[in-house]
């Protein structure tokens, strides 16, 4: 089971948006229904029946009285379709969880697919449908289920063919610029001595419509066309490249507007890998097996750029953001990540909402087309000792961001509060008692802050907590080593590969 928080020290953690806890000793609330369908409508979460949260936030666990009873009326329920719409969960989300000799239910509710939203309670759509934020499960409005609904059907629109364009939307340029990319990834494909129209053809950038004219399919237009014909049918079509300069000003680089350059996605993709590849940090041991331009970074680089590309959302406003600053850069894309972000980390597939562009890139050799770089980026980042992917998202607007660095450089990630720092002459003034419960307080909010992130993570190396609470190597080691005496961690992996996750 996937757990978003280490249940043996359920003490340590407080209600929030993905975690909901219920007392239930009288049978299952009918709360849990409208958690459920919030969890499965956002971002996921996991439900505690049995546990109590307290005035002060902190959960109280209680026995409950017939736990094995409680699972089969929540399987009989949850799987008829007069009282759940539709039962996303497996066997193994759902468990029987023994803490304090008192025993609990644990229900991992992940992020339901686009084309399984909206998840409702009973038979009526627009009043049974949940969302979470940050105050618990809150009633959907007709527009966002109508939002949810509209995302569902527009699965396959990539090969909608557009009846008001023709050739003349695409800019032919970046079609060669395609295709000798395309000879250099894969040469002697059989599709290379076809004609340009054909070729188009058979990747689904055009399609030879009942008039006998060869008119763009939606992802031809998106690939290869011009800015001004794109944006008649994506109005909020935008692209932007920044980078943050001298004063933390951020300066744009590359728009989709400017008129210099077609403003298509193939060509916004040469042109900010570009600027992107001469800053990529790449470890002694990946360049001695690979091509200069072809390790495992550049490639997670590229996958993610392309991820950005094929999962945005152009009808929704705001754009594509790509930002570098420093040796951070972040990719940011409007409309929501296709599959729990939790689930892609451990190589669950996405579905991009643009299976079709996937596949064009897929033809140059970027990204491998099954949906499963993310868990690859993950693997080869901790590899690297660089600080861990961050994906977030949001509902409204609906935007979804993945920062990443290629630097061991100390920084504090983005969403991670630090500890306090007290400074020497303070701590000078304190009494002997007063300096040893600073010291613990200071432990403890760290301690926290390891378990939150080795939670997410699964595993972390020094290097990664030296970055997570911008502390000296030395200090770090000393942290990760009491908390392995504390039975909170435990050690993974031999010399030169040891790494540190929580205690099973």
């Amino acid at each position: 089971m996937h757990h978003i928080i280490d249940l043996e020290r359920l003490e340590s953690y407080r209600e929030n948006n993905r975690i909901e806890a219920k007392k239930a000793l009288g049978g299952l609330p009918r709360s849990l229904w409208e958690t459920y369908s919030a969890f499965a409508n956002t971002f996921g979460g996991i439900l505690l029946l049995g546990v109590e949260e307290k005035k002060d936030k902190s959960f109280l666990i209680h026995n409950l009285p017939d736990p094995e009873r409680y699972v089969r009326e929540f399987w009989s329920i949850v799987a008829d379709k007069r009282y759940v719409s539709d039962n996303i969960l497996q066997k193994e989300h759902v468990q029987i969880v023994e803490l304090d000799q008192k025993r609990i239910i644990a229900i991992y509710v992940p992020k339901a697919s686009k084309d399984r939203r909206p998840i409702y309670i009973g038979e009526d759509m627009y009043g049974g449908t949940y969302r979470r934020d940050g105050e618990g499960d809150y009633h959907c409005s007709r527009a966002e289920i109508d939002a949810m609904r509209e995302e569902a059907r527009q699965e396959n629109e990539d090969e909608t063919v557009l009846s008001g364009f023709d050739i003349s939307a695409l800019c032919m340029e970046s079609v060669g610029r395609f295709r000798r990319r395309m000879q250099k990834k894969r040469p002697g494909h059989v599709w290379q001595e076809l004609e340009d129209l054909p070729f188009l053809e058979r990747i689904r950038a055009l399609c030879l419509s009942d008039d006998g004219v060869y008119r763009p399919t939606a992802a031809g237009l998106l690939m290869f066309g011009k800015e001004k014909e794109i944006v008649k049918r994506y109005p909020c079509y935008a692209l932007f490249y920044q980078e943050m300069g001298k004063h933390g000003i951020e300066k744009t680089v590359i728009a989709s507007d400017t008129g210099d350059w077609s403003g298509n996605l193939f060509d916004f993709y040469l042109l900010v890998y570009r600027r992107l590849k001469s800053d990529i940090r790449v470890p002694e041991a990946y360049k001695k097996d690979c091509p200069s331009d072809e390790t495992p970074i550049h490639r997670g680089m590229k996958e993610l750029l392309v991820n950005c590309l094929v999962h945005a959302d152009y009808r929704e406003k705001q754009g594509v953001l790509v930002l570098k600053s420093g040796s951070r850069v972040t990719f940011e894309n409007p409309g929501c990540f296709g599959v729990d972000p939790e689930a892609a980390k451990r190589g669950c597939p996405a579905n991009a909402i643009h299976p079709v562009l996937t596949q064009m890139f897929h033809l140059i050799r970027v990204g491998n087309g099954d949906g499963r770089g993310i868990s690859k980026i993950y693997e080869h980042w901790r590899d690297c000792g660089f600080a861990l992917p961050k994906i977030s998202e949001q509902i409204e607007p609906k935007r979804t961001q993945i920062s990443i660095s290629v630097s061991k450089r100390k920084s504090v990630p983005p969403r991670i509060k630090s500890a306090p720092a007290v400074s020497k002459n303070a701590m000078s003034k304190l009494t002997k008692s007063q300096k040893e419960a600073a010291r613990q307080t200071i432990y403890e909010l760290r301690r926290q802050q390891v378990i939150d992130y080795v939670t997410v993570a699964q595993k972390a190396r020094t290097a990664e907590i030296e970055e997570l609470l911008d502390m000296e190597h030395a200090r770090a080691k000393h942290l990760l080593a009491r908390m392995v005496s504390e039975g909170i961690l435990e050690t993974t992996g031999g010399m030169g590969n040891l790494c540190y996750r929580l205690k099973r």
